[in-house]
């Protein structure tokens, strides 16, 4: 497997200021300390997996900090499940906090505030999956964000086992064999996340999944439409709303809060796009279904801690 980044030939003394340069470009803006610099190492071996990252790495003492204004300069970052192979980390996110170690895994969301602290060094397996591949099937991934998954429950052993044997085989997988072995971590790791939530079902099958994935394509593609509820979605789908209620709540979806969080995001996206700085907040909160202008600041707010106006701002001068 080659080597994505390795410091291994940079002098010690300047090996924390290479990292510290490097790290918002391999993941994502952050803030970071390290109590002894001098000492600092890293290493990180990437493979990518079709729509899926793989990173094997080693990171020293390391305390990470994501605040509003670091997720104001990114956009549709991947969420981040890490498996420790050796050492611990503590992650506190969404109001949680958790030590993990060896034989466990814990959720990310770069979408919102967090922090991190690796206290002596940690090797560990880093999968980075497509927000929306994760999000249309649990839009409440702030649930299991800061949370220990261990062997207790079967979907969280079978993904750690799965997690262990790509360790194991990373640097011989085929292109030809990438994508698909991708889309395998995606969906154990969404049924683990499924099964932590309880919204695990036997009866689910691969014509219900399909028809939920259909039920969120089509929200996506009418997110403009300010008419868009519940009963709409059920009828292009030549469903009642009842039957459309338990198949969202099967994904661990719900519509509103779902809808919520997708308009936000265009928002998000369209107050800093090319050309945007030219529209009011205004038009683009009103674009995306928010008919009062305060309403959509302080919900804004709520979800990406900054006002819409200073999220615009630190991308227009940063």
């Amino acid at each position: 497997m080659p080597s994505f980044f390795n410091l291994d030939a940079i002098p010690i003394k300047k090996k924390w200021d290479v990292f510290r340069d490097v790290v918002a470009s391999t993941y994502v803006p952050v803030g970071v300390m390290c109590n002894h610099p001098d000492r600092f190492n890293a290493w990180i071996d990437r493979t990518q997996l079709g729509a899926v990252v793989l990173d094997q790495a080693f990171l020293g003492q390391l305390d990470v900090d994501r605040n509003a204004q670091h997720i104001a300069r990114s956009d549709d970052d991947p969420i981040v499940i890490a498996v420790p192979l050796s050492g611990s980390i503590f992650i506190s996110q969404d109001s949680k906090d958790a030590l993990v170690g060896p034989g466990e895994f814990y959720v990310m969301d770069p979408a919102r505030p967090y922090r991190l602290t690796i206290v002596e060094g940690m090797n560990f397996l880093s999968f980075q999956l497509p927000r929306k591949l994760l999000t249309s099937n649990i839009s409440q991934i702030e649930h299991v964000t800061a949370t220990s998954f261990n062997r207790d429950l079967p979907y969280s052993r079978l993904a750690m086992d799965f997690a262990s044997s790509l360790h194991s085989i990373a640097d011989t997988i085929e292109q030809n064999s990438a994508n698909r072995i991708g889309s395998i971590a995606v969906d154990l790791f969404t049924m683990a996340l499924w099964e932590r939530l309880g919204k695990v079902r036997t009866h689910s099958t691969i014509h219900r999944s399909a028809q939920f994935r259909k039920a969120i394509s089509f929200i996506d593609e009418h997110l403009a439409d300010d008419n868009l509820n519940l009963e709409k979605v059920a009828a292009s789908m030549g469903h009642s709303t009842r039957y459309l209620r338990g198949l969202l709540s099967e994904g661990g979806t719900d519509y509103r809060r779902y809808v919520l969080e997708q308009r936000l995001a265009r928002c998000a996206r369209d107050l800093t796009s090319g050309g945007a700085f030219e529209v009011s907040i205004a038009e683009i909160a009103y674009k995306w279904g928010f008919s009062d202008n305060a309403h959509f600041s302080r919900t804004f707010k709520t979800y990406y801690g900054i006002s819409p106006r200073d999220y615009r701002a630190l991308h227009q001068f940063r």
